[in-house]
C-alpha cells in the first residue's frame, strides 16, 4: 500500500511541476470572420496568432497562410488591431516584417500593430514574432487587416477580419490528465487477483 501512495504522490508532483512551468496563459486565435469592407469573402481562414503572456509581457507569433484565396495582386497582412489599452513598447521582433504601434481607425479597436516594412511584407507562409512589453492584461480582442485585395471593381483594397479563440489545452492540463490516468492504472493493477 505504501508503494501505491508513493506513485500517486510522484504523479501529483509531476503535474504540479508542469503547472508551475506553464505560463499564465497562451491563447491561439484564428482569423476568418469579415468585419469590414464589402465584396471580400465573409469567412476565410488565413492566419493564426499565438498570444503567450509571460509576466507583464505578451509574446506574439503571427503566421499567414492561404492568402491566395483573396482576389488581388499578392495580398498580405498589414496590421493587427487590438481592442485594449495602448501601453508599453515593442521588443524582440523577428520574422518577415517590422512592427510599430499606431492608432486604430477601425471600430472598437483602440490601437494596432502595423507591419510596415515595404520591402518584405507578411504574406503566405510567413511568420513573425514580437514582444509587447507591458501588454499583459491590456487586450480583449484582435483583428487583422488584409492589404492588396481587389473587390468591388477596385473600390475595396483592404479587408478587416476578426479573431476567434481556438480551444488549445495548456501543457498543465495534459500533465494532470496523464497523472490521473497513471493513478487509475495503479488502482486497476492493484485490484487484479494475484
Amino acid at each position: 500500500m505504501n508503494n501505491f501512495f508513493k506513485r500517486v504522490a510522484s504523479g501529483a508532483a509531476l503535474a504540479s511541476a508542469a503547472l508551475v512551468a506553464s505560463p499564465a496563459f497562451a491563447d491561439t486565435y484564428d482569423f476568418g470572420e469579415l468585419l469590414d469592407q464589402s465584396g471580400a469573402p465573409a469567412t476565410a481562414s488565413f492566419a493564426t496568432l499565438t498570444a503567450n503572456v509571460v509576466g507583464n509581457d505578451v509574446q506574439f507569433t503571427l503566421t499567414a497562410y492561404g492568402l491566395e484565396q483573396f482576389k488581388g495582386k499578392s495580398p498580405w497582412i498589414g496590421a493587427l488591431a487590438v481592442d485594449g489599452v495602448k501601453t508599453g513598447s515593442i521588443d524582440n521582433v523577428s520574422g518577415d516584417s517590422s512592427v510599430s504601434m499606431g492608432k486604430s481607425t477601425e471600430g472598437t479597436f483602440e490601437f494596432r500593430f502595423n507591419f510596415t516594412d515595404k520591402d518584405s511584407k507578411l504574406s503566405d507562409d510567413d511568420t513573425m514574432s514580437w514582444t509587447w512589453v507591458g501588454g499583459a492584461g491590456s487586450f480583449d480582442a484582435f483583428a487583422v487587416r488584409v492589404n492588396g485585395v481587389k473587390y468591388d471593381a477596385g473600390a475595396t483594397t483592404t479587408a478587416w477580419y476578426g479573431a476567434n479563440l481556438l480551444a488549445v489545452p495548456e501543457p498543465g492540463s495534459y500533465a494532470l490528465m496523464l497523472a490521473g490516468l497513471g493513478a487509475l492504472g495503479v488502482v486497476a493493477r492493484r485490484r487484479k487477483p494475484r
